[in-house]
């Protein structure tokens, strides 16, 4: 006779699994949906809106210009953080993840359907940037929403590994959305690309973003939240502030290099490779989407060592790899070779992997589960603006007032001592909150 299956003997084990899958689906692609809209304004940031926003401006300042209005984005996701984050903490992780996303759409899918500078002027790129703050504030809660919706509901032993899923949605959506970039400029000519082929990527985001709807829906609350928010404090922003000082700051720090990193790599270089060293557009782009899927699937190996050997460990590997190839990288992105390039970004992706997927874990543990929602997405969305928001900006301000790329990896390797020394202050769990966090303390 054939043994039942461990399903058969224990149905809840079948329902567990299912709950599990549902949980990491919505941690996922939620992420991916919000970046993927968020990305995409990026690319097109570094192709296309100098052209139809912002046509009087000669081709730097027209970049420089998209670029801070890339940048500006960034500005409301503290406040996106704090605002979400306090109805997070109050009133649970779900209703605030499916807001965010609905959210994240509506501004992606607008964006789609603005007018261009000569059709209404100077409202186009007025628009344009309202829509860009209204992108921002919706990130500055979805982040901390999902990474918590997969920390809490995972097993103890396996805190990172369930983490690195809303981190690996990063990647993931860059990589669509530089995708959807590379076959657009494939299909199309210049003319029909500018005229309105850079629509169609921001259009597409009204059917994932359905899809994302749909699977948080179903998802149950978190249970750590379930069993404490009765407890919840009133004032969520004020206990982290009071409470965690200390702990905030030396995350802000240590989270800023993976974003500027990123940024830098995914936003910057796609500009400089294709102006000053003649790289064309479709080539970098490859390479954008080869590197993300890279990125991708060394965030769930990294989120998984960590598990294993420590978080800490696989982050200061990931960064002192950022740091070394920091110089290496122009150097060989000067020569125009497709193949080195590709294979000094794929490195450089594996870094920013080890470096990005203990995060997650990381914030969980450093704060109470009465107030994690708001202290988790305030430390890394402040570190987003300092590392990451304005990265592109200023690395072009960098290249525009020194003319060598040199001082832009000058910027990188700083970024990694302040990220590296901000983690070695932080130590396993700071003293100021260790007998508060819930979660587990960071090894």
């Amino acid at each position: 006779m054939i043994e039942a299956s461990a399903e058969a003997k224990d149905p809840t084990l079948a329902q567990k699994k299912v709950s599990s899958a549902r949980v990491l689906a919505a941690a996922t692609l939620g992420p991916t949906v919000e970046w993927y809209d968020f990305f995409i304004y990026g690319t097109a940031a570094a192709l296309i809106f100098s052209h139809v926003f912002f046509p009087n401006s000669d081709p730097a300042t027209g970049t420089l210009i998209a670029f801070a209005a890339f940048g500006a984005g960034f500005l409301m996701r503290p406040l996106g953080a704090l605002i979400i984050g306090h109805f997070g903490d109050r009133y649970g992780r779900r209703p605030m993840l499916v807001a965010t996303v609905l959210l994240m759409g509506g501004a992606t899918v607008a964006i789609g359907l603005l007018p261009s500078y000569a059709a209404i002027g100077i409202w186009a790129p007025s628009l344009l940037v309202l829509l860009r703050l209204l992108q921002g504030f919706a990130v500055g809660g979805e982040w901390g929403g999902a990474a918590l919706l997969a920390v809490e509901h995972a097993p103890p032993h396996r805190r990172t590994f369930y983490g690195s899923f809303p981190q690996a949605a990063v990647p993931a959506a860059y990589l669509i959305s530089a995708a959807v970039f590379f076959v657009l400029q494939g299909a199309l000519d210049g003319q029909a690309l500018l005229a309105w082929g850079w629509r169609v990527p921001f259009l597409l985001s009204i059917v994932v973003v359905a899809i994302a709807v749909f699977v948080r829906s179903g998802v149950t609350e978190s249970p750590e939240f379930a069993a404490k928010s009765k407890k919840a404090g009133k004032a969520p922003l004020l206990q982290v502030l009071t409470k965690y000082p200390r702990t905030v700051a030396l995350t802000i720090g240590a989270t800023i290099v993976t974003s500027t990193d990123f940024y830098i790599g995914q936003v910057f270089l796609l500009s400089y490779a294709t102006a000053k060293a003649g790289v064309s557009a479709p080539s970098m782009l490859l390479i954008t989407v080869i590197g993300s899927a890279v990125n991708a699937g060394m965030t769930f190996i990294a989120g998984y060592l960590a598990d294993w050997i420590g978080n800490r460990t696989v982050f200061f590997v990931g960064v002192a790899g950022l740091a070394l190839l920091a110089f290496p990288t122009y150097l060989i992105v000067n020569t125009g070779s497709f193949a080195a390039i590709l294979a000094v970004r794929l490195l450089g992706n594996a870094f920013n992997a080890a470096a990005y997927a203990p995060f997650a874990a990381l914030l969980a543990a450093a704060f109470s589960v009465k107030v994690r929602y708001t202290g988790v997405s305030l430390s890394y969305q402040v570190a987003a603006i300092l590392g990451g928001g304005f990265a592109p900006f200023i690395a072009q301000a960098l290249l525009t007032a020194t003319g060598t790329w040199m001082a832009v990896a000058g910027y990188s390797v700083a970024v990694c001592v302040i990220s590296f020394v901000s983690m070695s202050l932080l130590g396993k769990a700071s003293k100021e909150n260790r007998d508060q966090a819930v979660l587990p303390a960071v090894a």
